[in-house]
């Protein structure tokens, strides 16, 4: 048995593309986890006329700050010539598996007229290999029965470290790349009772990883613009000591001066997403005020001009409620704003209701940005204008009220 090193799954939520998970194969700790997980990848087997693969598979289990679960290729899969929203049935969801090991095909609940609440459909099980210590995240594992050598297709990534689990699974590999994915994948929406997705989760293809292939994601930019290296989710970089913040605030300046980048080459869209990027570095690593003013003041005032900066590309793509969202962030924070970043977010709050025609709105962020800024001399020219348009509305407005008494 000679499985790739690396395997990858690429990831959509229905219709929207997520991107790519690539995962390394502990092949030498666990060979038959290995083999199996990556024949299942490729697809290259069959029993009984039924293609064993992981492709079109949803992730039937999401459990936030613990795992993800796929791999039910009996009951969790949906069919190639059905719709990503199919329903699956949650009475056998999760229920059935079925290795490269097995003779013959599971047989289903529905024929044989078992009862679907206790009974499943799993066939070639094997035996476990490598029951590690989940001592971090990003592991894969496989998901058992709750007894040994009980392992068939199903498998698991952890996303936090999961003591608990420690002896009882066979850990076949971990995430290299991705991680992001894996994020988003643990952050949708499922139903509270049992942990299935809301919305389907599918594998949309999986097979042989290298490393002249690509690693897409579509929910961030994976640029390295300005030496932007780091993880998309601070829980996942492992450069940052604890309790480092001039290491932390480092990078989170790195990541948006990336952004910035981006920014004046007119990307907008992926300047936003390193912007919120860096964002999410500010608010794991700033410090409690009472614990380290200093880097606490430091982080926040980060955090105000990256808000600015999101603020001026939604802009710039006159998607102005979300520029309106952005800069009402800044006017609204609890702590002290210095007066130049409010002069600017109420600027650019008044630059959007005017480009909505709400000039009254407009008007009123325009003078308290002159407030904020008595030396702005463009802000003048701004309030001038839009008093003269909330003029001539109001003119209209009358001359169409009189046309009812004519």
């Amino acid at each position: 048995m000679d499985a790739s090193k690396y395997i990858y799954l690429d990831i959509k939520i229905e219709n929207h593309r997520l991107g790519r998970i690539v995962i390394e194969l502990f092949k030498d700790k666990a060979p038959k986890a290995t083999y199996n997980f990556y024949h299942l990848c490729k697809g290259d087997k069959q029993i009984d006329g039924k293609q064993l693969t992981l492709k079109n598979n949803i992730f039937h289990r999401v459990f936030k700050n613990f795992m993800i679960q796929a791999g039910d290729i009996v009951y969790g899969s949906i069919p190639t010539d059905g719709n990503v929203t199919t329903e699956l049935n949650k009475e056998t969801l999760g229920k059935g598996g079925c290795s490269i090991y097995s003779k013959k095909w599971p047989l289903s609940c529905e024929n044989t007229g078992i009862d679907n609440e206790t009974s499943s459909a799993v066939s070639g099980n094997f035996e476990d290999e490598n029951t590690g210590e989940f001592t971090s995240s990003m592991l894969v594992a496989m998901a058992n029965a709750g007894t040994k050598d009980t392992n068939s297709s199903q498998f698991f990534i952890t996303t936090y470290p999961s003591p608990h689990l420690n002896g009882k699974h066979s850990v076949f590999g971990k995430v290299i790349h991705g991680k992001c994915v894996v994020r988003n994948i643990e952050s949708v929406d499922v139903d509270k009772s049992d942990g299935v997705p809301l919305k389907n989760v599918i594998i949309e293809d999986c097979g042989e990883w290298n490393e002249s292939m690509d690693i897409p994601f579509y929910n961030g930019c994976n640029d390295t613009i300005g030496g932007d290296i780091y993880e998309e989710y601070p829980i996942d970089e492992t450069r940052i000591k604890e309790d480092d913040f001039n290491e932390a605030y480092r990078i989170s300046d790195i990541i948006k001066n990336s952004g910035s980048l981006l920014f004046k080459k007119r990307d907008y869209e992926n300047s936003i997403f390193k912007y919120l990027k860096a964002v999410r570095y500010v608010n794991e690593y700033i410090p409690d005020l009472d614990m380290d003013k200093e880097n606490h003041i430091k982080f926040f005032n980060l955090k105000v001009k990256i808000y600015l900066n999101i603020c001026f590309c939604f802009f710039n793509l006159k998607d102005f409620n979300n520029a309106i969202k952005y800069s009402a962030y800044i006017l609204e924070l609890d702590e002290t704003v210095n007066d130049m970043d409010l002069a600017k977010a109420y600027s650019r709050r008044g630059n959007s209701y005017y480009a909505q025609k709400k000039y009254e709105l407009a008007l009123k962020d325009y003078k308290n940005c002159k407030i904020k800024n008595p030396d702005d001399k463009v802000v003048d020219q701004k309030i001038e204008t839009a008093e003269k348009l909330l003029i001539k509305e109001k003119e209209k407005s009358k001359r169409n009220l009189a046309k009812f008494f004519d």
